[in-house]
């Protein structure tokens, strides 16, 4: 358990955890499991079902009111135009709120990857004492031992048993330079070899910095999105709050997709700062021992003890053994050889071997667990208090975001509907029709006009008065002209 975290991770910890059969699940962080991601899917669902049923209600309030054209008072409509003002500054804030969580957990994220890449370091740092000190012996050490060895075994001395023991001596310190210091050194280096994460670290900073600025640069269109709104009210613009009413569904959907996104991220994130240690020992474990990972992440003797414990105590008497026996090797040539033939090689070799047990004693203290146990706990602390900070302001930033949204849609739409087009266009102030008096465009006036049915209708070719040659007059379809009639006689 992380000692230094915020209170938003015992909250969020406490979110039910179950599986599709509404059974409650394990809520230890295990995002390979297929129950776990389950469990994280259905709290993910939440925010989504909100979205689908938010759309449901707007559909359905939308096919109520498309074809309702009734008039509507001016003072209901100013109503409406300060509630969108209100509501789109109250939406600015909230999406304010994503940048301030964004800079959190921008600031957690690099202090983690700092702390992490100083790990690296000191692994990387390990592995080169490693790789120095086989290098000291096998191309320093051996090849004096051995060059001595021939200088010994070519000069013949009169005492058959001191030479004996001089080669014997000689042998056992091959021995313990080859079979024992180097194995044991060779060991150490194959089991902290494989826990170098500079890739891990690479990608992280690259990652991060593209979250970083993505999240800006969103935050920052949704917005320009908020103030098309404001923008069509001050103008009075029907096209333009039409246009907020497609552009701000998208953000409402994009809104409740990134509130489900963080929702998730903070319940696993909540699961994981609770008990990160049986998780990253499980990982840790392809790269390197299970009990290597335990000691550096407890750093606690009594539970884990050192796993290196006892190869560096193997390493360092074989070293002991090694100076021990030079000793005693110099002071018996110093009696039974030349000085000037011999000091010049064993004064090398000894410098060399006194070297070489310097850099096991650095690879010892580079092996204890304090320091990189402390930089450890310091990226537990950065991750579970001002990145889980962070992560919970973005959460609440766009939850309140896509329901203001939602009701800024809402109330668009309630607003665009009952704007008349030509309003739109209209500068404030100006009459809604000009130069047409009181003439009314709704109350058109019926003409009723008494027609002969023998009569051509109104613009027919074959008419002569002007006053039935008027727009929207026809001529029946069986309608016909009857011939002249002769004048009677007498009449002329």
């Amino acid at each position: 358990m992380v000692r230094d975290r915020v209170f938003w991770v015992d909250w969020f910890h406490l979110t039910p955890h179950i599986n599709l059969t509404l059974h409650p699940v394990n809520s230890s962080f295990n995002p390979f499991s297929p129950v776990y991601q389950e469990s994280l899917g259905i709290i993910g669902s939440v925010p989504a079902g909100l979205l689908i049923v938010t759309l449901l209600v707007l559909l359905l309030y939308l096919l109520t009111r498309c074809c309702d054209n009734r008039p509507r008072k001016p003072g209901s409509i100013t109503c409406l135009k300060v509630t969108l003002v209100l509501f789109a500054i109250l939406t600015l804030g909230a999406l304010g709120v994503s940048v301030w969580g964004n800079e959190e957990v921008h600031e957690g994220v690099t202090r983690t990857i700092h702390s992490l890449d100083t790990i690296n370091s000191m692994v990387h740092s390990l592995s080169n004492k490693t790789h120095f000190f086989g290098k000291t012996i096998r191309s320093e050490v051996q090849p004096q031992l051995n060059i001595f060895k021939e200088i010994i075994q070519s000069t013949q001395i009169e005492n058959e048993t001191v030479g004996m023991y001089l080669h014997e001596s000689l042998h056992f310190m091959q021995g313990n330079i080859s079979e024992v210091l180097l194995i044991n050194v060779k060991d150490i280096d194959a089991m902290v070899s494989g826990a170098e994460i500079g890739g891990l670290v690479r990608v992280g900073k690259r990652c991060e910095l593209g979250r970083w600025v993505s999240t800006l640069g969103l935050t920052g269109l949704l917005m320009m999105v908020v103030l098309v709104v404001i923008i069509g009210v001050a103008r009075h613009s029907r096209c333009t709050l039409i246009t907020f009413s497609v552009l701000g569904l998208l953000a409402m959907i994009l809104c409740w997709g990134l509130t489900s996104l963080y929702l998730v991220a903070s319940v696993g994130l909540a699961d994981w700062c609770m008990e990160p240690n049986p998780f990253l020992e499980e990982q840790l474990r392809g790269v390197g021992s299970r009990k290597v990972a335990g000691y550096y992440l407890h750093c606690d003797p009594r539970t884990h003890p050192s796993p290196f414990t006892k190869y560096l105590t193997h390493a360092q008497k074989a070293g002991d053994l090694v100076i021990e026996s030079l000793a005693n090797v110099t002071r018996i040539v110093d009696v039974y050889y030349e000085r000037k033939k011999i000091h010049p090689r064993l004064d090398l070799l000894n410098a060399n071997v006194i070297q070489s047990q310097r850099s096991l004693g650095g690879v010892a203290d580079l092996l204890k667990c304090q320091t990189l146990h402390h930089h450890y706990n310091t990226a537990l602390s950065a991750t579970c208090h001002q990145t889980m900070s962070g992560v919970v302001y973005l959460l609440l930033s766009a939850a309140g975001s896509a329901l203001l949204f939602t009701i800024l849609v809402w109330f668009t739409s309630h607003t665009w509907i009952y704007l008349n087009h030509n309003d739109g266009l209209r500068p404030p102030g100006a009459p809604r029709h000009k130069n047409l008096g009181n003439f009314s465009p709704r109350a058109e006036p019926r003409v009723c006009e008494e027609r002969d049915q023998f009569l051509p209708g109104r613009g027919s070719r074959g008419g002569t008065l002007t006053s039935l040659s008027g727009p929207g007059y026809s001529r029946p379809r069986h309608s016909h002209t009857p011939p002249q009639t002769p004048p009677f006689p007498g009449t002329l």
